[in-house]
């Protein structure tokens, strides 16, 4: 099955990028300590990120679905599965990510915001480099065999 076709998959890779997109939008000329001050941005952040994070794993999970290759048991085993099967060069910096979106869903006092300030200014560049990872899987002569 070529992943270039899947409608789903190139669907959640925009709203991956839409995700990504609304929150250096809202960001923008956003200081460290204007950011620590504000609830509602750091809530807008909070969410963005966990959506971007869950997009993710959807589309993880359907691209080892796939190449029949799952199920796996945890959100981090998808990101690890695709590095196997490789769709992605290294899932390390994708577990972070999963582990970080447990981390606010499951945590339910204040996330640090001088973490979250890092992440939403410093790290939505591992969101696009998740995305282009896929598009080349997509393209690669490998991805139509499901190989």
């Amino acid at each position: 099955m070529n992943l270039a076709f899947n409608g789903v998959i190139q669907r959640k890779l925009a709203l991956l990028d839409t995700q990504v997109g609304r929150l250096e939008t809202h960001l923008k000329g956003i200081t460290a300590e204007q950011f620590a001050e504000n609830w509602a941005l750091r809530s807008m952040a909070e969410r963005a990120l966990q959506v971007a994070a869950e997009l993710m794993i959807d589309i993880a999970e359907r691209i080892i679905a796939m190449r029949g290759a799952g199920p796996v048991a945890s959100a981090a085993d998808a990101m690890t599965a695709l590095e196997r099967l490789r769709v992605l060069q290294s899932a390390a910096t994708y577990v972070k990510i999963v582990r970080f979106r447990n981390l606010i869903v499951h945590q339910y006092e204040e996330i640090d915001p001088a973490i979250l300030f890092d992440l939403v200014t410093n790290r939505l560049v591992d969101f696009r480099r998740f995305r282009d990872e896929i598009d080349r899987a997509a393209s690669s002569p490998g991805a139509a065999s499901g190989a």
